[in-house]
């Protein structure tokens, strides 16, 4: 069970979809991010034993965050954090808090989108 104080949760993340959206010129339509939930959320921080760890790893360019557990977030889903719509994120993991505390958080891995090896 992981305790996190409340007022951490200090910043939005939104998570979505990428869908074809029409722009109504002559280019027709665009890629577009759509928001399909927005949560509070606070970046967790890794210990530096643990960055190094990550070194030369598929995990080594990302950032955690923990959000109020929610099952309808999953690794099909995009994110972007704090409406910066120029960063978009991917769902590298899910790691679900299975305690019974009325208190649950999941800490969500996310690869910036465009740095990342898709």
């Amino acid at each position: 069970m992981m305790k996190l104080a409340i007022s951490r949760l200090n910043h939005l993340i939104d998570f979505g979809v990428t869908k074809q959206v029409d722009t109504g010129t002559i280019d027709g339509t665009i890629a577009q991010f759509v928001s399909k939930q927005r949560l509070h959320c606070a970046f967790y921080q890794r210990s530096q034993s643990q960055q190094y760890s990550l070194l030369g790893t598929k995990l080594e360019d990302t950032i955690v965050v923990a959000v109020r557990s929610q099952y309808h977030v999953d690794k099909s889903m995009l994110a972007q954090i704090d409406g910066d719509v120029d960063v978009t994120y991917r769902i590298v993991a899910i790691s679900r808090d299975d305690s019974h505390s009325l208190q649950r958080y999941d800490l969500i891995t996310l690869k910036d989108v465009t740095k990342g090896d898709e």
